[in-house]
């Protein structure tokens, strides 16, 4: 059964706000579904009281948390104490890299990615170096982008305490194959792994008990809900480290590692993404009573025919054009690459085609999109960057045909 586009556009509100512009900037921030809205708003209108005493709102607004941080927990096959909804990503890689840290010493190495978005670099880094641990760097290939887990496996060894590295990149927008990677990395060193979802998660929610993985995170106010960062710690680690919040909030899952404290209404409409994911399985023929593994698995291969489509014309007309240099994959024949495309132009700066694209109606940007590493090691100037166009199953055909007519102009 192929998408109902209509229906999912009718979900969310944005995609009739603004019809002279076609939104493709997906990968900074997504269009919020209308279970997200409806909720925030119930809470700020009805139960935005301090949560958890007996009296009636109070009582429902924790309820509403607790309901989204269990679903969540559910969604992703994780225990619920294993789970911390943040202000977001950036945030919680901060106050992990403060957790993780304070045992490192001159004897440990961690690896970062070149690959990665900062967030998943800068707080691993900065703290390596401030307890004089050393700092490993897996590279990409200056050419394409794309990474050789070969290249990692050479990196590892009996100091190696941490790997970090990305699902997909916000830049390449191609998926590395994070249980195999995780499954050497443990075979072959001591290390830990913690990998960034930012840039996968808006296409697919993993079982991340599958992968394997001692730290998972990504951005909710990209996967179509509020502005929370979703962090999950495998249990055994989390009873290791020390808690970064209030002395007597460290046996309490919900804030050892949220020192800003809950976002109530924030966290609240969380479980609105998972609505509006049910709703869509449903649509299209499930049932409320699958389990998260089944609707998952459905939702991926519905959503992915709908990325495939919208990617390969953009995808072959770049590759064809001899005027850009197109980071990444080529092609999506593979099945490991996202709608997320960036591309260089050979004549013109960035920020020019990305001026002529949002003169022409097309909603994209120029820039290093927080990944200037990844830039540099491809010899490409982070101050003009390069143009990103990043589509989700939302977008259309017709809007694809808008991009790549603004595209020939603009080139």
């Amino acid at each position: 059964m192929p998408l109902d586009l209509e229906y999912v556009r009718s979900q969310f509100p944005q995609c009739a706000d603004y019809p002279e512009v076609v939104f493709c900037s997906n990968a900074g921030g997504s269009f919020v579904a209308a279970p997200v809205i409806e909720l925030l708003n119930h809470y700020n209108t009805h139960t935005r009281v301090q949560p958890y005493s007996p009296f009636t709102p109070s009582r429902e607004a924790g309820e509403a948390m607790d309901k989204a941080r269990a679903n969540w927990a559910a969604a992703l096959n994780v225990e619920a104490k294993e789970l911390t909804l943040g202000p977001s990503t950036s945030a919680n890689s901060y106050v992990m890299a403060q957790a993780l840290g304070q045992d490192w010493g001159p004897r440990d190495e961690i690896i970062i990615c070149q690959q990665d978005h900062e967030a998943n670099i800068g707080a691993w880094a900065r703290k390596a170096e401030e307890q004089g641990a050393t700092v490993c760097e897996w590279a990409v290939d200056p050419a394409t982008g794309l990474l050789d887990p070969e290249d990692l496996y050479r990196l590892l060894n009996d100091n190696t305490r941490w790997v970090f590295f990305t699902h997909c990149s916000n830049l390449m927008g191609t998926v590395n194959p994070v249980a195999e990677i995780t499954r050497q990395i443990h075979a072959r060193s001591p290390a830990r792994v913690c990998v960034d979802a930012v840039s996968y998660a808006p296409h697919h929610i993993p079982d991340v008990k599958a992968l394997g993985v001692d730290m998972y995170m990504f951005s909710l106010y990209k996967v179509y809900g509020p502005h929370q960062g979703l962090l999950y710690v495998r249990a055994e680690l989390s009873e290791e480290l020390a808690g970064q919040g209030h002395y007597f909030n460290r046996d309490d899952p919900a804030k050892r590692y949220n020192p800003a404290g809950p976002q109530h209404g924030q966290i609240a409409a969380c479980q609105g993404v998972l609505d509006y994911l049910e709703a869509l399985h449903v649509r299209h023929g499930g049932s409320t009573a699958d389990d998260g593994a089944r609707r998952s698995a459905a939702l991926y291969d519905l959503i992915t025919q709908q990325e495939r489509a919208l990617a390969e014309p953009l995808l072959d007309f770049l590759d064809s054009s001899g005027k850009v240099q197109l980071l990444g994959k080529t092609h999506c024949r593979d099945g490991d690459r996202a709608p997320t495309i960036a591309f260089r132009p050979v004549a013109h700066s960035s920020a020019a085609v990305a001026a002529a694209l949002q003169a022409d109606g097309i909603g994209t940007e120029n820039g290093d999109f927080y990944a200037p590493r990844a830039l540099e090691a491809m010899d490409i100037d982070p101050a003009d960057g390069v143009v990103r166009i990043s589509l989700l199953h939302y977008n259309s055909l017709q809007e694809v045909e808008r991009i790549l007519a603004a595209l020939d102009r603009a080139l």
